[in-house]
């Protein structure tokens, strides 16, 4: 979506801070800042604060901050896009898009319409469907829920949907498009015919696509709508866009397996399940939730077909940086014949003890040989090592050996993998880090003399920063971007923390000296590293019995050594 500087300043300008803030948080004066309870994280004592003069916010407690942006992105989950268009809105503010974007977006439009008003169809033939309410009852699905859920049921008609569409001035092409009609050899028919009807919401509430559940037996059981341009079934999940404020709300979210499922777990009170669409977790679901927590409880079926989904699920899951646990119902039973059999307060007892995957795979493993491997698969993919070390220790205890021989096979498990590590994606929610006060301290004299910058910029390199976010902002500023909006916006993540957090601290009463000594001591602490590192270097040359790698670093210690750190 295009955007440019001038156009996120005006919306700056148009917004202040305080007031959008002021929407979500309960604030206080604080001289010439804001304070309030954090949204982000649970405190007692306030410690977040906005800064109306800098149109900036920061959390001394968990370290989050930034713009009205970033504001919006983080307390509603949104994607930068969607923040720029509500802001945008509430700004008055229209936002310049390409001919062939304008086409983009008015298709789009189109879209939803039409899906909106297929879905009002749906809901308006079910009351009277019979062989749908047969289904829904034998389901235990209420008329009152059914209208809670927006349920609804294709006639047995090749085009009801299409006429009724078309009286409205809809044409086939654009009816196909958003998955509702499919074009035959003597001309277009309906896709969902003779079902029990799901409409699909995005994070938005707005209708994208269906799933329809066979009411005569035929096939398939389960039929979604097609990808569209505003629908990708793996990029979706059934429920999100009701269970999202209660997922950040309980820290957790559960995936069921089906519709019904998600809609008995929400009539009995379980308000954050969702499920996928007929498909296999995939990453792009991980991140998906990963916007509203970091935790997920699997509620599968008890039956193999669930075991092994589950199992998958969690791999998946791992994967994208989530902690995943499972619920293990009894023999023949699944989640939603637990809750109308047993209740609401059995279910809740399940859901205070989720077995770890550990436990799961050895409950419902062969023997202990095929357990830890599978067990070791899984742990493979755990992008968090500290998670990761809690699994190896578990599996060691259950299998009663040395956690080193588990560390032992983990080695062989990721030599035979084919994927490698990556880090741990950054917690929505991060604990405030220390960082080290000369290179923050740096940062904040660049700013507060913007004409010196260009001077430490050149006292100083990137190799002198140990810390990756400052180093990040250093070289930012060093490029020439010293406007302090212009650089927050250039600024993404962690980076963009420890910049509001270093303009939210005191100016330097005398930041000459203070220049002076800050570079002194940077270059000091760069000068210790250095010898740490050649003392490791020297050792390991004595052990070689190198002589000459061992002459050559010793004289390079001694030169270091003699350096002024001025």
């Amino acid at each position: 979506m295009p955007s440019n500087d001038n156009t996120l300043q005006e919306i700056k300008d148009r917004i202040d801070i305080v007031d959008l803030v002021s929407e979500y948080v309960n604030l206080k004066k604080a001289g010439q800042n804001w304070k309030g309870l954090c949204p982000f994280h649970a405190e007692k004592t306030p410690s977040f604060t906005v800064s109306p003069a800098k149109q900036i916010f920061h959390c001394f407690g968990c370290g989050t901050g930034g713009d009205i942006f970033t504001f919006l992105v983080r307390h509603d989950s949104l994607t930068f896009p969607e923040a720029l268009n509500l802001l945008a809105k509430k700004a008055g503010v229209t936002i310049e898009r390409s001919k062939k974007s304008a086409v983009k977006t008015g298709e789009k439009e189109s879209l939803l319409t039409v899906l909106g008003e297929a879905n009002s169809f749906f809901q308006q033939h079910l009351p009277n469907y019979s062989e749908a309410q047969s289904y829904l009852k034998g389901r235990g699905i209420s008329r009152d829920v059914q209208k809670i859920f927006s349920l609804g049921s294709a006639p047995k008609s090749w085009n009801a949907l299409l006429n009724f569409l078309m009286r409205k001035g809809r044409k086939p092409d654009i009816i196909a498009k958003a998955g509702l009609a499919v074009k035959g050899s003597k001309g277009h028919y309906d896709t969902f015919r003779n079902r029990v009807i799901f409409p699909i919401h995005d994070l938005k509430g707005d209708v994208i696509a269906f799933g329809g559940r066979a009411i005569d037996g035929s096939e398939p059981k389960y039929l979604n709508s097609p990808e569209t341009p505003v629908f990708n079934k793996r990029r979706v999940l059934y429920g999100l866009h009701r269970a999202k404020e209660s997922i950040k709300h309980e820290g957790y979210a559960m995936f069921m397996e089906g519709y019904t499922d998600v809609i008995t777990a929400h009539t009995y009170g379980f308000s954050t399940a969702v499920a996928a669409l007929g498909t296999a977790l995939t990453q792009e679901h991980g991140k998906l939730i990963k916007r509203f927590t970091d935790n997920v409880i699997l509620v599968f079926d008890s039956d193999t077909a669930g075991v092994k989904a589950a199992k998958n699920a969690a791999n998946i899951l791992f994967e994208s940086g989530l902690n995943v646990k499972v619920l293990s119902f009894p023999e023949n039973d699944d989640p939603d014949s637990f809750l109308k059999n047993k209740g609401k307060d059995a279910f809740s007892k399940m859901l205070q003890h989720p077995l770890s995957i550990v436990d799961f795979m050895i409950k419902h493993g062969k023997d202990d040989r095929a357990v830890s491997q599978e067990v070791l698969e899984t742990i493979s993919k755990i992008p968090d090592r500290v998670l990761q070390g809690e699994y190896i220790r578990t599996l060691a205890e259950k299998l009663r050996v040395n956690e080193l021989f588990v560390l032992e096979e983990l080695k062989k498990v990721r030599r035979r993998s084919a994927s490698g590590f990556r880090p741990r994606e950054q917690q929505a929610r991060p604990s405030p880090r220390k960082r080290p006060l000369d290179e923050s301290y740096i940062i904040k004299l660049m700013l507060q003399l913007p004409e010196k910058a260009g001077e430490i910029g050149d006292r100083l390199g990137n190799e002198d920063f140990s810390d990756e976010m400052l180093k990040g902002i250093f070289l930012k500023i060093k490029k020439g971007i010293i406007d302090f909006d212009k650089l927050l916006s250039a600024c993404e993540g962690q980076e963009k923390d420890a910049l509001v957090e270093i303009s939210f601290s005191e100016n330097f009463e005398d930041p000459e000296k203070a220049i002076r000594d800050c570079i002194a001591r940077i270059r000091e602490n760069k000068r210790k590293i250095l010898l740490q590192d050649l003392q490791g270097k020297i050792r390991e040359a004595e052990q070689k019995r190198d002589h000459a790698r061992l002459k050559e670093l010793q004289m390079e210690q001694h030169q270091l050594m003699k350096r002024d750190s001025s």
